[in-house]
């Protein structure tokens, strides 16, 4: 890689590092920090379940932006001074209302984060050439990095959660100055072209519906980790740990993807990151003890790192460049959005019912089981638009 091709990749690789970095607090810790605060479960549900409702039209909005403007990067920075500016307030609220109010503002800004980071970096890849899987890798690095060393440096989880979180979103916003757009400014879209997309394309329907479906499977892990783990009777070291590991397995994963796929196409790599999935929750329903629990984060590598460089795969070979946000977008709303608002909610209200975790992973082994299925209902891709390496299907 020449120096030039190494400079161009530097902001996008902070911005991954320092933004992931920055979930690998908030996802595994947030919702134990939150329901410290003696709220229930449910009540804990309810906020988890903002960020997906948020999902439903703020990445459209902010993508159908920066298609129209051409100004991608101007986007994603004012979104991460935005997701900086409306997390710092709890670092003082503790009340359910001003959580509600607190969480929902940033979930306006931070869910739009990952399809617009994306969305700059296939930019990227497209021109300049290299992996997209190669880029995303280093949002696993700062994930493991700080999930691990949290969980092995508290002994309880309490406010620190949050002061780290700010500190981590604040360099992520300051960073984000150094983003530039790759594209210029092209035709302007249609308000609905998103949807119009979707409408159009089965194959996109197939996939969303799969992965909408994986994604509330997901939730009992994404909301409930935390609370399970410690209602276990397991220190906070074993969340760091199965977040890590976790992470760990996912960037072996991106690293290995350019190669499965030049031979696996990517609706073959989603059924099979479903079908391993559902084993995975399946084993979490039945073991409590900390060495299975941490050994089945090894699973993650299919669960989030294979799944999501495919989905970026089949999108990327579905969509046209220059709607190319506004259908990661799309992508996230109903994968994220719906997906997560119906697994939340149902994983905090079904947890306060059934009195523990276990119940919550068989029901997500079921779900994933019915994606993988879905996901082959797509037809073989068309062929390949750019040269991008990280967009290529593999065999049909």
């Amino acid at each position: 890689m020449t120096p030039p091709q190494v400079a161009g990749r530097i902001p996008l690789v902070g911005f991954y590092l320092l933004y992931f970095g920055t979930v690998g607090i908030t996802q595994p810790f947030l919702p134990a920090y939150l329901r410290s605060l003696a709220l229930s479960t449910t009540q804990v549900g309810v906020l988890l379940a903002l960020s997906p409702l948020a999902s439903l039209l703020s990445p459209p909005l902010w993508g159908l932006l920066a298609d129209r403007t051409g100004r991608l990067g101007h986007v994603l920075t004012v979104i991460a001074v935005g997701a900086a500016l409306c997390f710092a307030p709890l670092l003082r609220v503790d009340s359910f209302p001003a959580l509600i109010a607190t969480l929902a503002a940033y979930a306006f800004f931070a869910s739009s984060v990952t399809p617009m980071v994306d969305s700059l970096a296939l930019n990227h890849v497209a021109r300049k050439g290299g992996s997209y899987a190669h880029l995303r890798i280093f949002g696993s690095v700062g994930f493991i990095l700080c999930t691990t060393t949290f969980g092995l440096l508290v002994r309880q989880v309490d406010r620190s959660t949050i002061i780290v979180s700010v500190a981590l979103l604040s360099m992520l916003a300051i960073w984000s100055f150094s983003l530039r757009s790759q594209t210029p400014p092209g035709a302007r879209p249609h308000p609905l072209a998103g949807l119009q997309l979707v409408r159009d394309n089965k194959d996109l329907r197939w996939l969303l519906a799969a992965t909408c479906l994986h994604w509330m499977a997901c939730t009992p892990y994404n909301g409930m980790l935390a609370i399970h783990v410690l209602s276990l009777g397991l220190p906070p070291s074993v969340v760091g740990l199965c977040a890590g590991l976790g992470v760990t397995a996912e960037v072996a994963a991106l690293l290995l993807y350019p190669r499965l796929a030049e031979h696996i196409a990517p609706r073959h790599l989603l059924c099979l990151a479903f079908t391993l999935s559902a084993l995975r929750w399946g084993g979490m329903a039945l073991v409590s003890s900390p060495i299975p629990l941490v050994a089945l984060s090894l699973l993650h590598s299919m669960t989030f790192g294979i799944f999501y460089v495919s989905s970026v795969a089949f999108m990327a070979r579905r969509v046209p460049e220059h709607l190319r946000a506004s259908g990661q977008g799309i992508f996230a709303a109903v994968t994220f959005g719906i997906g997560g608002l119906i697994g939340f909610t149902s994983s905090g209200a079904g947890y306060s019912l059934l009195g523990s975790g276990h119940a919550l992973f068989a029901v997500a082994g079921v779900l994933e089981v019915i994606a993988a299925l879905l996901v082959l209902q797509a037809s073989p891709a068309p062929a390949p638009t750019t040269p991008t390496e990280a967009m290529k299907p593999g065999a049909p």
